[in-house]
């Protein structure tokens, strides 16, 4: 069971949907949303136009626990499954019916380390970039989609065509915009902060509350180019910090059985995760873009 919150104005507009918790080890969104709630529900703030719908918390169990998930992954393969064969495919098929109606989404995560911050977003979509840009957030990234199609599984692997699919690209999909924040540290008020600030934004930019829209707050664009697996017990070339910068044919992680991982042109080291269960994205490789 899924438990959500919707508030309509009388007035039409835009439908937001707002999600926390797709992971349940990452509780910044479901401690944030129901602020919110609060507010909408004591007149504290109105909404004025369109419908918001509150997903605080979208795998319970894994939420409950304290895990990252059950089963699997909640946040891929996100189409929907005639004969789901686990928990989080059951989820995902509720899932996918709260995105199927909606125009734009914000989803809440955090992550283990504190990593910087940030949105991700496809820029090529004017209106996808402006909303992302209006969330209060630095840096923007793109590119997730490409890195899962080039993946770096092992050869011996079956990658599933779907895997690559979470809630952004659901909602793409169907011609919506979809922002993904990236809070700071699991379990750090901070990122709860940040949650908070981003859902005010959304509905801001939106024109959903009476509230003066925000002026862009981004000031970077960064595209992943590869996703690295932690396949074996390999480990990282030095500490690496989100977004720290590395020179083209420097290793960034070296491999159990020697093999170095170097980068394939001057960019970032994005999303390093040293500690990461054997299978999960290790880190990724991004480079920094430019746009008027």
């Amino acid at each position: 069971m899924i438990k959500s919150v919707a508030f309509a104005a009388e007035t039409p507009g835009p439908k937001l949907l707002v999600l926390g918790a797709v992971h349940g080890n990452e509780p910044c969104g479901a401690v944030a949303i129901p602020h919110v709630i609060a507010e909408l529900m004591t007149g504290k703030r109105n909404l004025v136009r369109g419908r918001v719908t509150f997903v605080p918390v979208c795998n319970p169990r894994a939420y409950a626990a304290g895990e990252r998930y059950i089963d699997r992954n909640l946040n891929r393969y996100l189409v929907p499954q005639a004969h789901p064969d686990c928990y989080e495919a059951r989820l995902g098929n509720i899932l996918c019916g709260l995105l199927a109606d909606c125009d734009a989404l914000l989803d809440l995560h955090s992550t283990p380390r504190g990593n910087e911050p940030h949105v991700y977003v496809e820029p090529s979509n004017p209106a996808e970039y402006a909303y992302a840009a209006h969330l209060g957030l630095r840096t923007l990234i793109t590119g997730w989609e490409d890195v899962y199609a080039a993946t770096d599984r092992k050869a011996v692997e079956q990658i599933h065509p779907d895997e690559g699919i979470g809630t952004e690209q659901a909602v793409r999909r169907r011609g919506g915009l979809a922002a993904l924040v990236e809070c700071g540290q699991d379990g750090d008020p901070q990122a709860v902060e940040v949650a908070y600030r981003a859902i005010h934004n959304a509905l801001k930019h939106f024109g959903m509350v009476e509230e003066k829209a925000l002026a862009s707050g981004a000031t970077r664009l960064v595209r992943m180019t590869k996703v690295y697996y932690r396949d074996d017990n390999g480990a990282f070339t030095r500490p690496w910090r989100d977004f720290d910068p590395v020179e083209a044919g420097e290793p960034m992680a070296i491999r159990a059985n020697g093999t170095r991982l170097c980068a394939p042109a001057n960019g970032l080291v994005v999303m390093p995760q040293p500690d990461c269960a054997l299978g999960q994205e290790w880190f990724y490789f991004g480079v920094e873009e430019t746009r008027d």
